[in-house]
């Protein structure tokens, strides 16, 4: 299986992580196929202008990055850093050199101000 990080692939992540953080939605959207979906244990988006409105909303910091990619899928380990970290993790699909879809697994239970770990 050949690896997903193909050079188009990582620029491709690169723009969309770095309109992410500095809250750039073309940027965003030029990474994102027409159908993108968005899917977590705390919302779905089912378009892709939907999903870029969410990021532009969200504040926090991502550390300990991780990728591990074959074939059209790529894993991304992190921690989101909100005040509190909170361990997650993406898994993206591509289609061609843009992300078609991204699901989120991490504890939603972590993003809620009343509870300690």
């Amino acid at each position: 299986m050949t690896s997903a990080l193909t050079l188009e692939r990582q620029e491709t992540l690169d723009r969309f992580y770095q309109g992410a953080t500095i809250k750039d939605a073309d940027q965003i959207r030029s990474a994102l196929t027409d159908d993108f979906t968005f899917t977590s244990s705390m919302g779905s988006q089912d378009t892709p202008d939907a999903f870029v409105q969410s990021l532009l909303e969200f504040d926090g910091t991502v550390t300990d990055s991780k990728m591990i990619a074959e074939g059209d899928n790529l894993v991304h380990l992190y921690v989101l850093d909100i005040g509190t970290k909170i361990p997650m993790c993406d898994v993206i699909e591509f289609r061609g050199d843009k992300l078609a879809s991204m699901t989120l697994y991490t504890d939603s239970k972590l993003f809620d101000p009343g509870t300690t770990h």
